[in-house]
């Protein structure tokens, strides 16, 4: 079956959770090692019940109840997560955390890498995460990145949602859809660890329905909850991949 790593990277605490939960789920149902990478905890842009709750709170407290419910979050689906403590709003990468981020892929070696989509201007941190994971991918790529490392071949990179419930503002056009109607209530489970985004089941309950609507005019299949990618890295392969249908 070939490697069996998969490198999650999310901008924020609950970003990998909320647009690839369901698929993270299946794949670590099928003997998938998934390894998230949290680049900032979402302390100020993305806690608003945290603030609202705790009008003199520190970004440290927000931080550490981030870490802890994406922790959680992590267990819960069966990954392992590691969070950098970036600052978020705004994420910034310099050259020691690009190095960094090439460091770690080389490590992992992953075949799949879920990260996000490549234009976000309602969330630039989305889009600086993209930019920061190909540049790792093509410096990985390159026999100098790491003196005495082998450089690592191009991982199958799939993009998920960008901001929703606006994804099509964003150009976002997915071209992959996964069923994850096995794992939909894991996703929902794991969401719920993230107390201090409250709104994020009804979102993604939304889009999962959405693009479970899409996918079935493509197969006819009755799905129910779907997660939508759109594909970085060309397909290669002796045959082209084939549609799930009703009879398979």
């Amino acid at each position: 079956m070939g490697k069996k790593d998969i490198l999650v990277v999310s901008a924020h605490a609950a970003d990998y959770c909320t647009r690839a939960g369901g698929t993270i789920a299946r794949y670590i149902r099928e003997g998938y090692k998934v390894h998230i990478i949290a680049l900032t905890c979402g302390a100020r842009g993305e806690s608003g019940d945290y603030w609202k709750n705790n009008p003199n709170g520190t970004v440290e407290e927000c931080s550490d109840i981030r870490r802890r419910e994406s922790q959680a979050a992590a267990d819960f689906l069966g990954a392992t997560i590691e969070f950098l403590n970036y600052n978020d709003y705004p994420l910034t990468i310099d050259e020691q955390r690009q190095r960094y981020l090439t460091r770690r892929l080389l490590d992992i070696r992953p075949e799949l890498i879920f990260t996000h989509w490549l234009k976000d201007p309602t969330n630039p941190d989305h889009a600086i995460t993209a930019e920061a994971v190909i540049k790792a991918m093509n410096s990985g790529s390159q026999i100098g990145a790491f003196p005495n490392t082998p450089p690592h071949y191009y991982a199958n990179c799939y993009f998920f949602e960008p901001t929703v419930p606006i994804a099509e503002l964003n150009e976002f056009a997915p071209d992959f859809y996964v069923d994850i109607g096995e794992t939909y209530q894991t996703k929902l489970d794991a969401i719920a660890k993230f107390e201090c985004q409250p709104q994020l089941a009804g979102f993604y309950q939304h889009f999962a329905a959405h693009r479970a609507f899409q996918a079935k005019i493509w197969t006819k299949r009755n799905i129910q909850y779907a997660e939508g990618f759109k594909r970085f890295t060309p397909y290669v392969g002796t045959m082209l991949p084939e549609s799930q249908r009703d009879d398979d």
